[in-house]
């Protein structure tokens, strides 16, 4: 790589890093990963803590998809770990709220059974008043007091990850991002399993991203001809799971799910790689490696260059359901860089034209078309742009432009 291209390269990196370069520190210098928090729930009828992790140099002006974590006394330092590291490249920057328990039994599960697998669990079957909580109390409390993004994820492991399924199934709405991992499908004789045909046949779920983690429960080689007849207890866990990804797979037109098996994982270990996996599958279309051609911009025509900017950002708008925009100091740099560092005046304005499609109502964005056509000396464009900058807010360096081409 040429310095110059290093040099920016560099200063690209310092830019897309910046809100990560720091932990967050409290007075005492102790690094913080998040906040505790409660609401009262008028459904539950009980008080409900929170842990909430905000990304580090959090932008109030900026706009932050949501993660739902279950079970968060077992899984938020992970998840939250997980985000600084995938953060920016993998996955948007995004709050985390992690939902600690009171009756996890009550709270998880869709159906009412007395007693199983040895214990009492008199109070299950309170899934739908759970749900309930999320949408009408949780939701709208966080997206109060935070700038949140219409992108919601929710994660659930075990009997939390049977949860996730059976909104997926039931209100596939209330996110968009679903991970269940290891989930307990074999609860109430498989019922959720059972229901799931008829319901999966009734709408196109294509919308919604479904993340199916599941582990080696059995401990040994796995052979699944076996499993599948088997009746024993020991093996209603994956037997289950196999049992809904035949269901998954045999209407996967309409769904946009991955499913992922973790032969060396057992029920407990298997969190951590599915958590990570499972964050990339389900913003898979979250990372922009063409933004990076630019660092040898004489190997690509200037559509190649720009046109993979448009096709990401409108994708990104798409999930997000709102205009998503790259940064325009971003664009305003590698404009700088193909004139500057390569001597590519078509190239570089194309770049400027790009920020003036994303950011019309911007005043530095026409300040630095004019700046550009001065450079060439096209003197008729470069005050038609100055003019533009300072028409939007009495842009005060364009004025000096203008006076300086009247002399």
């Amino acid at each position: 790589m040429h310095r110059h291209n290093f040099g920016l390269l560099v200063l690209l990196l310092s830019f897309c890093f910046t809100g990560n370069a720091q932990h967050s520190k409290n007075q005492h210098n102790n690094i913080v990963i998040g906040i505790k928090d409660s609401l009262y729930s008028n459904i539950l009828n009980e008080e409900r803590e929170i842990w909430i992790h905000t990304p580090e140099n959090f932008d109030s002006a900026k706009y932050y998809p949501v993660v739902y974590l279950l079970d968060a006394e077992e899984h938020f330092y992970v998840v939250a770990g997980m985000m600084k590291q995938l953060v920016p490249w993998q996955v948007p920057e995004s709050i985390i709220v992690g939902i600690t328990n009171i009756d996890r039994i009550r709270d998880f599960t869709p159906t009412n059974v007395s007693f199983s697998r040895g214990h009492n669990t008199i109070t299950s079957g309170g899934a739908i008043n759970f749900l309930n909580f999320l949408n009408d109390e949780l939701k709208p409390y966080i997206n109060s007091k935070f700038p949140t993004e219409n992108n919601f994820t929710i994660i659930g492991h075990s009997t939390a990850g049977l949860f996730v399924l059976h909104t997926y199934l039931n209100s596939t709405e209330s996110f968009d991002n679903y991970l269940a991992i290891e989930p307990s499908l074999w609860w109430d004789k498989e019922n959720l399993v059972k229901s799931s045909q008829n319901i999966l046949e009734k709408r196109n779920r294509t919308n919604a991203s479904l993340y199916l983690a599941v582990a080696n429960s059995l401990g040994e080689k796995l052979d699944t001809a076996k499993v599948r007849k088997d009746k024993s207890e020991p093996t209603e866990q994956i037997r289950a799971n196999l049992k809904f990804h035949d269901i998954l797979t045999a209407n996967q037109n309409q769904l946009d799910f991955s499913w992922e098996y973790f032969d060396n994982e057992d029920h407990g270990s298997v969190t951590v790689p599915a958590f990570y996996n499972g964050l990339r599958s389900v913003f898979n279309w979250f990372p922009f490696p063409e933004m990076w051609r630019f660092n040898n911009p004489k190997k690509y025509s200037t559509k190649e260059l720009t046109s993979p900017f448009y096709k990401h950002y409108e994708k990104l708008s798409k999930k997000m359901k709102r205009q998503v925009r790259p940064a325009w100091a971003l664009i305003n740099d590698i404009s700088s860089f193909m004139l500057i560092g390569h001597n590519l005046p078509k190239k570089a304005l194309a770049y400027l034209e790009m920020n003036a499609h994303f950011y019309p109502e911007n005043s530095k964005t026409y300040l630095a078309l004019g700046n550009f056509y001065q450079t060439r000396k096209d003197i008729k464009k470069a005050t038609a742009n100055y003019k533009r900058a300072v028409e939007i807010d009495g842009n005060k360096e364009a004025k000096i432009k203008l006076k300086e081409l009247e002399k």
